[in-house]
C-alpha cells in the first residue's frame, strides 16, 4: 500500500520572529528608502555653480561616498550595486532622472504583483430582476451615457442605469420573419457613430440609431449574409474615428470584415435623393438596404466600405475579434479542426491571409491580454490554454482545474487576471503571469438544467455580469482592505476544533490544511497540497479526535493522522468530480454529501485498505434534490436537506426513511397554482419587496425557490434529551437555514414547522451553528455579518401556528470583509467561543458577546482567561442589585466602549440585551414527571462529586495557569525565603581584615568616589588579615553538624573493617600450627604413608602461604583507606 506523506512545518513564535528578523536585514536598499530619504537623495544631484546649472551626473565611487553620506541608510557597498542596477548601459554615470526612473518601475513591478496575486472579494451575488421573456444574448457598457445595454432572443433591448435600474425596454422585429419567428444571435456597439448592430437568424444585420430618444428606428440592414451571423465585434481608431471595422462570424465558418472609411459620415452611400426636400426627408428617414453581394463586387457603390473575408473553421464560429495591437483578426470555433484562426488583411486581395493553431480541440471562447501579448482560450476539454500570437505550434501555459467544458474567458486588464466560466457553473480566476488559480467560485450561481451563459466584465467599476438564460445576475468586487490579517493565501473554506488537543483546524481552497493553538492563535502544523490542486470543501474529525477527514472537490475523502499521514482514500464519486458539502460521523459508518441526490456511506469496518469504495445506503433515493447539508442525532437518526427545501429523517440503523419535512420546499410550490398566493405565509416585508417588483410570476417563483434551499441543519440536542418515552418533547429540535436569509425551527415529532424569520434580510446565504447546551443560535452570512440569537427559552413548547417572529438578537456585528463559510462554538476554560472562516482569507476567534478575540496568524498572541470579563461585571451587578433594585443584568455595560479591531469602518449594530436574559438559567422538566422526580432523589442519596468548576480555587487556578502545552503543569507560587544568617566574617569584618593600604587602593586626597577600585592580589589580601577562617562561623550549623554525623558513622565503618581484618589474620595463624604438628607426624610414618603427609603438608603449606598474603594485603588495604580517611 502506497502512503502519502504531506510536507509538516512546524511553526512557533521564536521561529516567526527570527525569519521575520531575517526578512527584514534582507530588504534591498531601495525598498528601505521613504520619501524623505529620497528628497534628502536628490539634493546630491541638484545643480550647482560647477556643474553651470544642469544636474549632478555621479560616477560609481561619488554616488556611493556621497548618498550613504547623505542618508545614514545603508552602507557604501549597497549603494555601489544600486548603482550598478541603475546603469545598466555601463556608462559610468548615473543622474538624477536615471535614478528616479529606476524607483518608478522597482515600484511599479512591485505593485502590479501584488494586484495579480491579490485574490478578488466579492459582495453577495445579486439577481437583477428583467423584463426579458428568452435567452440573454450579451450586456455591454455604454461608455457615453454611462448606461448598460442587454439584449435578448425575443428581440428586447433594455436600458440600464449604473445602479442597474431598469429605465426602458424596446422590443425590436423586423419584416422579414414573423415576430414569433425572430431570432437574436448577438449585437455590438458602434460608440463613434452611436449606433447598435444587431444580428438576426433571418441572415441580416440591422443598425440602429441610438441617438433618438423617442423612436428606435433602423437606418441601415446588410442582407443576403451567405450563413446565419453569430457573433460579432466592433474596433475603431482613437485617433481618427472615421476608421472603423465590424467583424462577424456565421455558422459556415466564415468570418467577414467590413472595413469603414468615413463611418461618421455614413456607413454605406444612401442611394441618390430627390430634388424636391420632401422626397429627400423622406429618404433620410427609411431604412438603406445593403446586398452582401454588393459589397463584394470590385465596382461596388459603396466606396467608403471594403470587406475582406476568409473562410477556414469547420464549425460555427463562436467569437470574432479584431486586435489592433497584432493588426490582425482572431477567431474561434468548436470544430476540431482549425478551432482558433488568426487572419491578416492583405492590401491587394479581399481573401485575408489565415494562420491555424495547432490545436485539436474545440475552442469556446478567447480573449487577448495585450501586456503580456497572450491569447487565453477556453476550450471543451476542460482546459484554459495561453498562446503567444507568434508561436502556434503549441500554448506556451495550459491552466486546468475545470471539471466542465470552459464557455467563456476574460482578461481583467486592472489586475492581469483571467477569469474562466465552465458549464458546471464554476468561475475560476487565474493569475496570468506565474498561472496559478488564484479563486474558484461555485455553488453560488442559479441552479438547473443546461443554461446559454454569457459574460460580461466591467473593468470600471469591477463588476461580472453572468446570464443564466433569461435571468441576469451581477457580482461586484469589494473595496480592497490593506493591512489586515490573513490566515490563509486563499479563501478558507471550513474551520473545526479539536478539544482533544485543544486546537483550531481550517482548510483553505490551495488544499492546504493548517492547525492552530487556540490559546494564542498562532500556527502549529501546517500540511501543504493535501489533495493536490483540488480544494478542500469540509472538515471532520472522528470520534477519538485523532484521525482528521478531509473532504474535496475530486470527489475523494481522506483520513490523516496529525503528524501529516494519510491513511485512507475515500472514493466517493467512483472516479467522477464531486463537490462534497459535509461528512458525517455515525456510530457504526461514515456519511458523505454534496450536490447529489443519494447518500454516500463508508463503514467503519471497511478501512482497512488504502483506497476504500462505497457501501450501499438501503434507503437508496429518497431526495428530487442534490442533498447540502446533514444533522446526526445518537443513537439512530439522521437529516438531510436539499436544494429544493426538502428535509428527510432516517434511521440509521436500518437506514430508510423515518419521515420528511416538506412545508418549504419546491414539492409544496409546485402544488401551489397561484404564485401570488404561495407569499401569504411569508412575512410583510418580504412578500411585498416581491409584489412590488415589474416582473412575472415565474420571476417570483424562482426567488421563492432560493429561500428553499437548506445550507446547513442542526439538532438541538439538549432539548431532544428531556423528552420521556410517556411525554415526547414536542417543541422545536430542528433548525434549518439557507438561501434568502432564512431560518426556521422544526418540530421532529410532528413532522410540523414551528416558527421561520429573515434572520439576515439582504444576504443570499446564511449559516448557523449553536451551542451544546442550545442556548445560543450564532448565524453568519455570505456578507460577513454575524449575529448571535437567545432560544433558550424559544420553542419550547409547540405553538397553535407558525411563528413568524424571531428571538432575541444578543449581538449583531460585521465580522469580516467577505462571506463567511464556516463557523462554529467550542468550550475553553469554561467559556464559549465562536470560531468563523471567510473568503477574505481570515479565521477569526470571537466570544459569546460578539467581543474580537483576534485572528489567528496575527502577530501578537492573546490568552484566553478563565472567567469571562463580562461575567465579571455581571456578578458587579448582582452584587448592587439590593441598591440599585431590580435592573437588568447587562444595563450599566456598555458594549461600544470595547475596540473591535477586526471589524468593518462602519460601527456595528448593538442591539440591547433583554430585562429578562439569564446565561445561568436552564429549562428543567424534570420536576413536573414522575420520571423526573424519581432520579432527582436518587441522585439527591448519591455522593456528591467534586466538579472542577465547584473546587474551591480551580478558578483562580486555571486563570494563573501558562498559555499553551505546559498549562497542565501544577505548580504554586514559591515560599517566602527566610531571613539567612551571615556569617562572623560578614558581621565583624574589623576582627579579620585589616585597613587597605594606599598601594591596594587607599583613597587619595581629592581622588572621585566614583571611580573602581583597583583589584588587590590575593598575597597581599593574605597579609592584611588579622584572623584565619572560623568554620564554625563561616558555615551554618545544620551543614557542620551533619558534616560531624557522616564523620563518626565513616569511623564506626573503619573500625568495623579492622576487626573483620584481625579474625582473618588469627585464623591464618590456627592453621600454620596445624601444619608444623601435622609434619612431625610425617617424619614418624612410613614412606608411603609420609609421602602421602608430606603431599598433605605441602598443600596446606601452599594454602596457608595464601591466606597469609591474603590477610595482609586486606590489611594494608584497610590501613591505607584509614590513613586516606584521617588525612581527609
Amino acid at each position: 500500500m502506497a502512503s502519502k506523506k504531506l510536507q509538516s512545518i512546524d511553526s512557533s513564535s521564536t521561529r516567526s520572529q527570527q525569519s521575520k528578523l531575517i526578512s527584514i536585514s534582507s530588504d534591498r536598499l531601495e525598498t528601505r528608502l521613504t520619501l524623505k530619504d529620497l528628497e534628502e537623495l536628490m539634493e546630491a544631484f541638484m545643480p550647482d555653480d560647477d556643474y553651470h546649472g544642469q544636474q549632478r551626473r555621479l560616477t560609481r565611487n561619488q554616488f556611493g561616498d556621497r548618498l550613504s553620506d547623505l542618508v545614514k541608510k545603508g552602507s557604501k557597498e549597497e549603494y555601489t550595486e544600486l548603482f550598478d542596477k541603475i546603469d545598466i548601459t555601463k556608462e559610468g554615470i548615473v543622474d538624477w532622472d536615471m535614478f528616479v526612473q529606476f524607483m518608478l518601475l522597482e515600484f511599479y513591478e512591485k505593485d502590479e504583483k501584488v494586484k495579480t496575486t491579490q485574490v478578488p472579494q466579492w459582495k453577495e451575488i445579486r439577481v437583477i430582476t428583467s423584463p426579458h421573456k428568452d435567452t440573454i444574448q450579451r450586456i455591454e457598457l455604454i461608455k457615453a451615457t454611462n448606461k448598460y445595454l442587454s439584449i435578448s432572443k425575443e428581440g428586447c433591448i433594455v436600458f440600464w442605469d449604473q445602479y442597474m435600474k431598469l429605465q426602458r425596454s424596446i422590443k425590436i422585429s423586423t419584416e422579414s420573419v414573423k415576430p414569433r419567428d425572430l431570432w437574436v444571435t448577438d449585437f455590438v456597439l458602434l460608440p463613434n457613430v452611436n449606433k447598435i448592430a444587431v444580428a438576426f437568424t433571418s441572415k441580416e444585420i440591422a443598425f440602429y440609431d441610438l441617438s433618438s430618444k423617442v423612436d428606435f428606428n433602423c437606418q441601415y440592414k446588410l442582407q443576403g449574409l451567405k450563413g446565419t451571423p453569430l457573433c460579432m465585434d466592433y474596433w475603431t481608431n482613437s485617433e481618427n474615428s472615421n476608421e472603423s471595422i465590424l467583424v462577424f462570424g456565421d455558422v459556415m465558418g466564415n468570418v467577414f470584415a467590413l472595413c469603414f472609411s468615413s463611418a461618421q459620415i455614413a456607413l454605406f452611400d444612401r442611394p441618390s435623393q430627390a430634388a424636391d426636400s420632401k422626397q429627400g426627408n423622406s429618404n433620410n428617414n427609411t431604412t438603406v438596404h445593403v446586398r452582401m453581394k454588393e459589397l463584394l463586387k470590385e465596382n461596388s457603390k459603396h466606396t467608403n466600405c471594403r470587406v475582406v473575408y476568409y473562410s477556414a473553421h469547420s464549425g460555427w464560429v463562436r467569437q470574432v475579434k479584431y486586435v489592433e495591437h497584432l493588426e490582425c483578426f482572431i477567431s474561434c470555433s468548436t470544430g476540431n479542426n482549425n478551432s482558433v484562426i488568426v487572419g491578416f488583411i492583405e492590401k491587394a486581395s479581399t481573401v485575408m491571409r489565415t494562420t491555424s493553431f495547432k490545436y485539436y480541440h474545440g475552442v469556446h471562447s478567447f480573449d487577448y491580454h495585450q501586456p503580456m501579448n497572450l491569447i487565453a482560450t477556453g476550450s471543451v476539454n476542460n482546459q484554459v490554454c495561453l498562446w503567444n500570437p507568434y508561436v502556434i505550434s503549441k500554448p506556451v501555459g495550459i491552466l486546468t482545474g475545470h471539471m466542465a467544458a470552459v464557455v467563456q474567458v476574460i482578461v481583467n486588464n486592472n489586475k492581469s487576471q483571467l477569469l474562466s466560466f465552465s458549464k458546471d457553473k464554476v468561475l475560476r480566476i487565474w493569475d496570468i503571469q506565474q498561472q496559478i488559480c488564484l479563486q474558484r467560485l461555485a455553488g453560488m450561481f442559479p441552479k438547473g438544467p443546461e443554461v446559454f451563459t454569457r459574460l460580461y466584465f466591467d473593468d470600471i467599476r469591477n463588476r461580472l455580469f453572468v446570464t443564466f438564460n433569461y435571468q441576469l445576475t451581477m457580482l461586484e468586487m469589494k473595496v480592497e482592505a490593506h493591512d489586515r490579517v490573513m490566515s490563509h493565501e486563499r479563501p478558507v473554506t471550513c474551520a473545526i476544533f479539536n478539544s482533544l488537543y485543544n486546537q483550531v483546524i481550517s482548510a483553505c481552497q490551495a488544499g492546504t490544511v493548517t492547525v492552530w493553538m487556540i490559546d494564542n492563535g498562532q500556527k502549529v502544523k501546517q500540511f501543504t497540497d493535501c489533495h493536490k490542486t483540488a480544494e478542500i470543501t469540509t472538515l471532520e474529525l472522528d470520534h477519538s479526535k485523532t484521525r482528521l477527514f478531509t473532504g474535496s472537490a475530486d470527489g475523494t475523502i481522506k483520513v490523516w493522522d496529525f503528524n501529516g499521514h494519510c491513511h485512507h482514500n475515500l472514493n466517493v464519486a467512483n472516479g467522477q468530480p464531486a463537490d462534497i458539502s459535509q461528512i458525517v460521523m455515525l456510530k457504526r459508518s461514515i456519511v458523505t454529501i454534496g450536490w447529489d441526490k443519494f447518500v454516500a456511506v463508508f463503514r467503519q469496518n471497511a478501512l482497512t485498505q488504502y483506497h476504500v469504495e462505497p457501501a450501499d445506503w438501503k434507503g437508496g433515493k429518497e431526495h428530487q434534490d442534490d442533498i447540502l447539508s446533514a444533522a446526526y442525532l445518537p443513537p439512530s437518526l439522521l437529516a438531510t436537506g436539499s436544494y429544493d427545501g426538502e428535509i428527510v429523517i432516517w434511521n440509521t440503523n436500518s437506514e430508510f426513511v423515518s419521515k420528511k419535512l416538506q412545508q418549504r420546499s419546491r414539492q409544496q410550490l409546485v402544488r401551489r397554482p397561484n404564485t401570488m398566493a404561495s407569499t401569504a405565509s411569508l412575512p410583510k416585508d418580504e412578500s411585498s419587496s416581491l409584489m412590488l417588483r415589474p416582473m412575472t410570476s415565474d420571476s417570483q417563483a424562482s426567488e421563492l425557490e432560493f429561500s428553499f434551499v437548506i445550507s446547513r441543519l442542526l439538532f438541538l440536542k439538549q432539548r431532544i434529551s428531556m423528552a420521556t418515552p410517556g411525554s415526547p418533547f414536542l417543541g422545536a429540535d430542528l433548525v434549518s437555514c439557507g438561501g434568502g436569509g432564512w431560518v426556521r425551527f422544526w418540530g421532529t415529532t410532528r413532522s410540523t414547522l414551528l416558527a421561520e424569520f429573515v434572520a439576515h434580510p439582504h444576504a443570499g446565504n446564511v449559516i448557523a451553528t449553536n451551542d451544546p447546551d442550545d442556548q445560543y443560535l450564532v448565524t453568519a452570512d455570505s456578507d460577513g455579518a454575524m449575529k448571535i440569537w437567545d432560544i433558550s427559552e424559544y420553542l419550547l413548547v409547540e405553538p397553535s401556528e407558525t411563528i413568524l417572529s424571531p428571538p432575541p438578537v444578543l449581538a449583531s456585528w460585521q465580522g469580516h470583509t467577505d462571506g463567511i463559510n464556516s463557523v462554529c462554538i467550542c468550550t475553553r476554560n469554561s467559556r464559549l467561543f465562536i470560531i468563523s472562516a471567510s473568503s477574505d482569507c481570515s479565521v477569526a476567534l470571537w466570544d459569546i458577546r460578539g467581543n474580537r478575540v483576534g485572528e489567528f496568524g496575527q502577530e501578537e498572541h492573546w490568552k484566553l482567561d478563565a472567567i469571562d470579563a463580562i461575567g465579571k461585571i455581571d456578578e458587579e451587578d448582582e452584587d448592587n442589585e439590593t441598591q440599585i433594585g431590580d435592573e437588568s443584568l447587562f444595563k450599566d455595560f456598555d458594549i461600544n466602549e470595547i475596540e473591535l479591531e477586526s471589524r468593518a469602518s462602519t460601527a456595528p449594530e448593538q442591539i440591547p440585551l433583554p430585562v429578562e436574559f439569564d446565561p445561568e438559567f436552564r429549562a428543567n422538566t424534570w420536576r413536573q414527571t414522575v420520571l423526573g422526580k424519581a432520579y432527582q432523589e436518587g441522585r439527591m442519596q448519591k455522593r456528591e462529586r467534586k466538579q472542577p468548576g465547584t473546587v474551591p480555587g480551580y478558578k483562580d487556578y486555571i486563570e494563573e495557569s501558562a498559555v499553551g502545552p505546559y498549562g497542565i503543569l501544577g505548580y504554586t507560587d514559591l515560599e517566602v525565603m527566610p531571613v539567612m544568617r551571615k556569617p562572623d566574617f560578614m558581621l565583624h569584618p574589623h576582627k579579620y581584615f585589616g585597613e587597605k593600604s594606599a598601594k591596594t587602593g587607599r583613597k587619595k586626597p581629592g581622588q572621585n568616589t566614583e571611580q573602581q577600585e583597583e583589584p588587590i592580589s590575593l598575597k597581599e589580601a593574605r597579609h592584611n588579615l588579622k584572623a584565619a577562617f572560623d568554620e564554625k562561623t563561616l558555615f551554618p550549623k545544620e551543614l557542620l553538624d551533619f558534616e560531624a554525623q557522616i564523620r563518626i558513622e565513616h569511623a564506626q565503618k573503619l573500625k568495623s573493617a579492622a576487626q573483620n581484618a584481625f579474625r582473618k589474620h588469627k585464623t591464618v595463624g590456627i592453621l600454620k600450627s596445624f601444619a608444623t604438628s601435622s609434619g612431625n607426624l610425617a617424619s614418624q610414618a612410613t614412606p608411603s604413608t609420609a609421602a602421602i603427609g608430606s603431599k598433605v603438608s605441602s598443600r596446606v603449606g601452599s594454602s596457608t602461604q595464601a591466606s597469609r598474603q591474603l590477610g595482609l594485603t586486606r590489611h594494608r588495604a584497610s590501613n591505607l583507606n584509614l590513613s586516606e580517611n584521617v588525612g581527609a
